[in-house]
């Protein structure tokens, strides 16, 4: 196969992975996967009809149906017998519904098993059709309207005009450039209404700035270095709470226990040392114990 053939060979399956998914593509944007003329990309969607795909067009868009007997003869292969289909549906059913992935999967699920969610677990997409529109947008370079984003800082619920360029929090958070603040911040998906990507291309993205994730899935683009003193009770709960906290144990004796790691937010140890405060002492750092200080301050207000 020559090098031409190649790499139009892999382009035919880009356009397959493409329309195959949650989202229709008009002919241009087929075109310009394909690296061709719309003309051209009429002929290779009629050619995969011809092959065996089902390719539907409405609402001036193409998309590839999940019946199509290419993909049955190899759901054949590796399908799920229905018992099984059935199991994994119902543990999906009672995980966390605000997780992009499990509402990812959810979708798999009802368009290639024909399993029909009751109203009351539709919820379960939003965050998923939220998810693939911003990483459509990161992908593209685009601009997006956050429609209704229900904040904790601001106790707000307001649209965001923000340009998307990073996925956080194993994709449960979306890193973004908000003009109108000059910021960088980090929003939580499931608390996004409805994502509206824009036609207009990124223009700061000189200012746009990694962050990090921390164990309580906070993320900023400052370090805080955080060093704490557990007894057996803190040591327990910190464990049962967070599995993964594990590494950031070390051994002072044996009913002590230091506490070390880089978090982006007080909020989140701080909840920890609150409601355990009597079992902790804090050791580092000095934003931490202010923090602590001014939270027990308003508390005693009350």
């Amino acid at each position: 196969m020559s090098n031409d053939s190649t790499k139009s060979f892999f382009h035919w399956l880009d356009v397959i992975k493409a329309i195959a998914g949650d989202e229709s593509l008009p002919a241009t944007a087929v075109a310009e996967i394909l690296g061709t003329s719309t003309r051209n990309a009429y002929y290779v969607l009629k050619a995969l009809g011809e092959y065996g795909f089902i390719v539907n067009h409405q609402y001036g868009g193409y998309n590839i149906d999940a019946d199509s007997p290419f993909f049955q003869n190899i759901r054949e292969a590796v399908n799920f017998n229905a018992d099984q289909v059935n199991y994994l549906y119902r543990l999906l059913l009672r995980q966390n519904t605000e997780d992009p992935m499990v509402g990812g999967i959810l979708a798999k699920f009802q368009r290639y098993y024909h399993l029909y969610l009751r109203p009351k677990d539709k919820k379960s997409f939003e965050p998923y059709k939220n998810f693939q529109l911003l990483k459509r947008a990161i992908e593209q370079h685009k601009s997006v309207i956050l429609h209704d984003y229900a904040s904790s800082n601001s106790l707000s619920v307001k649209d965001r005009y923000v340009e998307p360029f990073m996925f956080l929090g194993d994709g449960a958070d979306i890193r973004a450039y908000e003009a109108s603040s000059e910021k960088n911040k980090t929003y939580k998906i499931s608390r996004i209404k409805t994502v509206e990507v824009l036609n207009k291309p990124w223009i700061y993205a000189d200012k746009h700035k990694d962050a990090f994730t921390d164990m309580f899935l906070y993320s900023g683009e400052v370090r805080h270095h955080i060093r704490l003193l557990f007894d057996v009770s803190a040591y327990n709960f910190m464990q049962e709470e967070y599995p993964h906290a594990r590494k950031y144990l070390r051994q002072q004796n044996d009913t002590h226990w230091f506490f070390e790691t880089d978090i982006a937010n007080y909020e989140g140890i701080g909840r920890f040392i609150l409601g355990l405060n009597e079992h902790i002492e804090v050791q580092e750092d000095e934003g931490l114990k202010a923090y602590l200080k001014e939270k027990i301050r308003r508390m005693r207000a009350y």
